[in-house]
């Protein structure tokens, strides 16, 4: 520093003024249309001289070929709430090389570079193996020069093919859907992903693919109502008809393969199929795709099984069986939402229904008002625009008017999957009587006189108190967003309209518990933690509350606190220097916290080492193993078999309630 002023060193000022000012030039003079284009109008607002030295520069890539990306638009912008100064240009367009260049960036700030171009997902610096992985922020500190970003970006995948079926010949106009296998909480499940329609020739194209393990499934589900019954308000995704199969049952149409004929008498139906000509995911081929895959030749050949009919009469309230659909989930889908059942069937108003067209086979029979699936269609986008909404493709509903799905937040337990909900029971928001069945059915021949018992959902009730760190005073009484984790990660439990917002120092109800194991949580990212919870004089702040065992869950305590512990310090990796592509994960010393903790268990959390080699978690009070990682285990470090293997290299931790704790730490390399 000299008279107050900071000076820098010749090399800085000919980088900064020769190479920078060059790459800036060039950029501009070759892209000024499109930054014109692109950038959008800000209105120039007075304010008050501020010092702008800093610079950002650095090219895009194709994140598998390595290649340089040419005409990808790259913004920056302040991660702070202070805006970018006015009229400052925060878009342009990468040159013949892939490179850009922000210059005359306010001199201190953290800032992030996002990119998009058509035919790739969206992306980022910091998204080095995803692009949905966390952005990484870059700091600049007296008008330093970041330089040499390298951003990546990426194709999606692509899966088509053609559905024909038992002749040969193609299916017009019925939908196919990608569903993936992934790993939550150390066991495999499936996840709803992206639709398509079949053309005139039955042939299809799923588009916008994450990489990741898909089978191919042509949905066939047989919904069937009560004789006379008439369809609510046309929507977007109702059925298209329904045709009379005697005096007591009807038979919805929609986009699935329409019923095959009789053969010798006997009814046909289309179970639910899979590539290439499987009955059920246990025996569909697994497609492992990567990005910029293109599939080409992923058939699914239907075939007809005989079908059977199950009737019976629903026991419950008059009211619990206005609008009730009963589903018949296949064996390894009964995790799954609206399209994954080999039949439905519409309750009448006297309880009675009927199942028709059912192939034989083993099935769970739900009672639903909601449920939830993983999906792996939400949060990805391409070229600006979403991907996985189904290509323009809904699942038609049941009948009358139902099925409707919204995607919720992604799960903690699976990065990068979501939780979709289907309404069984009307439109979303309205109050209905929350009882709910589930129980196995066995079908090899028809069946009748079944008898399906509703049962109420559980309310939890109690009262949430706050403790207040004298460091963090309250300018008034909080709020929180409550909501019950399933503890075994069901993706039926997660959040079934058991949630609401509760103010502190009130009595509480979370009502419609279905029958399950719970977590109690507050809001993620509230400035709060659950410090403890006691129940009958049993402390259940790390215990899950079983709504099959018990009927009443009242008088709950629960105190929640804003003096939140942090863990903070740096990650290097073993040469000294920033591993760009690390995380740091924190999970329970005690091993046995690695299973059964639901969906967003605030014990296991992850973040991204910054690009100064710092990093920062805060986490509720106790004892913890810290570790510093490659970012390429972000999907897979939560699953307990890989805790085995990080714990031996961990550091242990324990953190009190208010406290900052410091450990600096070496990349791991696991294996």
């Amino acid at each position: 520093m000299a008279g107050g002023r900071r000076v820098e060193s010749p090399i800085h000022v000919f980088c900064r003024h020769s190479v920078l000012a060059s790459l800036a030039a060039a950029l501009a003079a070759a892209h000024v249309a499109a930054f014109q284009s692109t950038a959008k109008p800000q209105t120039q607002q007075a304010a008050p001289p501020v010092a702008q030295d800093g610079a950002i520069s650095g090219f895009v890539v194709d994140g598998s070929t390595g290649a340089a990306v040419s005409d990808a638009i790259v913004a920056v912008a302040l991660r702070s709430p202070t805006p970018l100064p006015p009229g400052y240009q925060s878009r342009q367009v990468t040159d013949a090389k892939g490179r850009f260049a922000f210059l005359n960036l306010p001199n201190e700030g953290s800032f992030q570079i996002t990119v998009i171009k058509f035919g790739y997902l969206d992306g980022g610096y910091g998204r080095d193996t995803a692009p949905n992985d966390q952005l990484r922020p870059i700091a600049i500190a007296n008008g330093s020069w970041v330089g040499n970003l390298r951003v990546p970006i990426w194709r999606p995948g692509v899966i088509s093919g053609t559905v024909r079926d038992e002749g040969g010949e193609p299916q017009v106009g019925v939908l196919v859907r990608a569903l993936a296998r992934i790993r939550v909480a150390g066991r495999d499940e499936l996840a709803a992903g992206p639709l398509a329609m079949t053309d005139d020739f039955g042939r299809y194209r799923l588009s916008g693919l994450l990489p990741g393990r898909y089978i191919i499934q042509v949905p066939s589900p047989q919904m069937s109502m009560p004789s006379g019954t008439r369809f609510g308000a046309v929507t977007g995704n109702a059925p298209e008809g329904a045709i009379d199969v005697d005096d007591t049952a009807r038979l919805a149409i929609g986009s699935y393969p329409l019923p095959p004929p009789r053969l010798s008498g006997r009814v046909m139906a289309y179970g639910v199929a899979f590539h290439p000509a499987a009955q059920g995911p246990a025996q569909a081929a697994t497609i492992d795709l990567q990005y910029g895959d293109n599939r080409q030749g992923v058939d699914v050949s239907l075939m007809p099984v005989p079908a059977f009919r199950l009737s019976g009469v629903v026991e419950g309230p008059a009211e619990a069986l206005v609008n009730l659909t009963l589903r018949l989930l296949p064996a390894g889908m009964e995790n799954l939402g609206l399209g994954a059942e080999a039949a439905t069937a519409l309750v009448g108003a006297d309880g009675a229904f009927t199942f028709i067209n059912v192939p034989a086979g083993s099935y769970t029979l739900d009672a639903p008002v909601t449920f939830n699936e993983f999906s792996v269609s939400s949060g990805a986008t391409i070229g600006g625009g979403t991907v996985g909404s189904r290509g323009g493709a809904t699942l038609p509903s049941p009948p009358p008017r139902m099925g409707a799905s919204r995607s919720t937040q992604e799960t903690m337990a699976a990065p990068g999957v979501g939780l979709s909900m289907s309404d069984f029971r009307g439109v979303f928001g309205a109050k209905v009587p929350n009882y709910t069945a589930r129980l196995p059915v066995t079908v090899g021949s028809d069946i009748a006189g079944m008898a399906v018992k509703l049962r109420p959902g559980v309310s939890l009730r109690g009262r949430i108190s706050v403790e207040v760190d004298p460091a963090k005073p309250l300018q008034k009484p909080p709020t929180f967003f409550a909501f019950m984790d399933p503890a075994g990660g069901e993706p039926g439990l997660g959040q079934p309209g058991a949630r609401g917002s509760i103010a502190a120092d009130t009595d509480f109800e979370i009502p419609g518990l279905m029958a399950g194991e719970y977590f109690f949580r507050v809001q993620p990212n509230s400035g709060f933690q659950v410090k403890s919870i006691l129940w009958r004089g049993r402390d259940y702040t790390l215990t899950p509350f079983d709504a099959a065992a018990n009927d009443d869950l009242s008088g709950v305590q629960v105190v929640v606190t804003n003096a939140i512990p942090a863990l903070t310090g740096t990650a290097r990796g073993a040469d000294g220097t920033v591993p760009e592509q690390g995380i740091v994960v924190v999970f329970p010393a005690d091993s046995e916290r690695w299973v059964g903790t639901g969906l967003w268990s605030p014990r296991l959390a992850s973040t991204a080492v910054q690009n100064n080699g710092t990093y920062r978690l805060e986490m509720p009070a106790g004892d913890y193993l810290i570790a510093a990682i490659a970012r390429t285990h972000t999907r897979t470090w939560r699953d307990p078999a890989f805790l085995r293997r990080l714990e031996r290299q961990a550091t242990r931790v324990t953190l009190g309630w208010g406290q900052t704790v410091t450990r600096d730490l070496t990349l791991s390399e696991i294996k």
